[in-house]
């Protein structure tokens, strides 16, 4: 059996198909009875642009990824797909059937489930963008040797999930996994959410945005004068001690709010993730590091901090989603 998973962000759907357990070199069954991958099991990849916008147009873009994916494996001579899985930035129901909102694709209370399944004449699977990110490096990237993992996903905001024995934490009303929106200072920025002093309103990419255009040396990098956070890293990088600050603070931040989430989860593997934190890691890590070992929760009791960067690129939601269906 081959299945598909696509990862659908506000822009550009990447999608990957697997084969099924067992069905390629290097596959075996791991921790907790979980199927762990290798990378030999994704037949091909795909990574197009698209202009969603409502549930329909959700659906025929989906389709149209299905059907693209499906001639590759076709002229691969591989099987065609079985079962798809989506990994999308929104808050979904609980059971995983009806999208609440989803902000970037102008969908909101849309049974896509039953959508997709209709037009497909497939089982679909639907799951929250960071938690696909999460199975597919706990399949096959830098979780893919533990039991459990939490991920922290510096981006545009600040995503996070929970996986343990190879299944994401849903939590009571689908929402677990908000660790973007741990507390770090109560006093701090007000965030995307409307609360103060989250992780995200230190640490995502608006912030680092926010911040970097009050810093001289980040505007004067930026050739419209809006600085990113790429521009902010850059003068940090050239040694502008405000840049250099601002970005200490957004390690801060993320190791403030590991501080809170290694007792609360007891994790065997951190995953840091996201186009920020990747592109970033020179900068934040030293700093996450540091303040981990200075101000580290539960002293006197031994814990595994193992912190890893995620390894799968932009395919890691994709084919983690590809691995939800192949479970479900």
């Amino acid at each position: 059996m081959t299945v598909a998973g696509f990862d659908i962000g506000g822009t550009k759907i990447a999608g990957a198909a697997l084969a099924s357990p067992g069905g390629a070199a290097g596959s075996a069954v791991g921790l907790g009875g979980s199927s762990r991958r290798a990378e030999t099991d994704v037949l091909v990849r795909s990574h197009r642009p698209h202009r969603i916008h409502g549930p329909e147009s959700l659906v025929d873009a989906v389709e149209a990824n299905v059907r693209e994916l499906d001639e590759q494996l076709a002229a691969a001579g591989q099987p065609s797909i079985a079962a798809v899985g989506l990994g999308l930035a929104a808050w979904m129901t609980r059971d995983r059937e009806t999208v609440i909102w989803a902000a970037h694709l102008g969908v909101r209370d849309a049974p896509v489930k039953r959508m997709l399944e209709e037009r497909l004449g497939l089982p679909i699977v639907l799951d929250n963008d960071a938690d696909c990110y999460l199975m597919g490096e706990d399949a096959m990237g830098a979780a893919a040797d533990a039991s459990s993992s939490i991920l922290i996903a510096l981006g545009t905001g600040v995503g996070g999930a929970y996986v343990a024995d190879g299944r994401p934490l849903i939590g009571a009303h689908g929402l677990a996994g908000e660790l973007g929106h741990v507390t770090v200072d109560e006093s701090g920025p007000r965030c995307s959410c409307d609360a103060f002093g989250c992780l995200e309103a230190f640490a995502g990419g608006n912030a680092l945005r926010r911040d970097a255009a009050s810093v001289p040396a980040a505007v004067a990098l930026a050739p419209d004068g809006a600085p990113t956070a790429e521009h902010l890293a850059n003068a940090a990088r050239a040694g502008d001690a405000e840049a250099v600050a601002a970005m200490d603070r957004a390690g801060w931040a993320v190791a403030a709010g590991l501080r809170r989430l290694l007792p609360a989860f007891d994790p065997e593997v951190v995953v840091l993730g996201g186009t920020v934190m990747l592109s970033c890691a020179d900068l934040l890590l030293p700093v996450i590091e540091r303040e981990l070992g200075e101000h580290a929760p539960l002293q006197g009791v031994p814990q595994p901090r193992r912190l890893e960067l995620a390894r799968l690129g932009g395919h890691a939601a994709a084919i983690g989603a590809a691995v939800l269906a192949s479970q479900r």
